[in-house]
């Protein structure tokens, strides 16, 4: 993963609190429930979606990888580049998902 799991965990708790502090989380903490018990869920949920996402995109560049190398010369420099940003497009679009 290009981020490491503390960075990727600061990144959710800094979006929470910041989604929080706009009004833009709508939430109810159960009843009995430990102070600050609700929190760690709801980070632990952004976090989840941070590496899920993380690891498709992850597998995208691997296929893209795959692809670049059937072709029949190597390929370097800007010309790789191009490539590989065209086919990420390409293959991300198949899959749905939003780069």
């Amino acid at each position: 993963m290009r981020l490491s799991e503390e960075k990727v965990r600061r990144i959710a708790e800094r979006l929470h609190d910041e989604l929080a502090e706009q009004g833009l989380l709508a939430y109810r903490d159960q009843s009995g429930a430990k102070p600050g018990t609700g929190r760690m869920v709801r980070i632990r949920a952004i976090y989840d979606a941070i590496v899920a996402d993380l690891r498709q995109e992850e597998e995208i560049d691997a296929e893209v990888e795959r692809v670049l190398a059937t072709y029949s010369r190597e390929i370097k420099g800007t010309e790789r580049d191009i490539l590989f940003r065209k086919h990420k497009e390409e293959i991300a679009r198949k899959r749905g998902y939003l780069l």
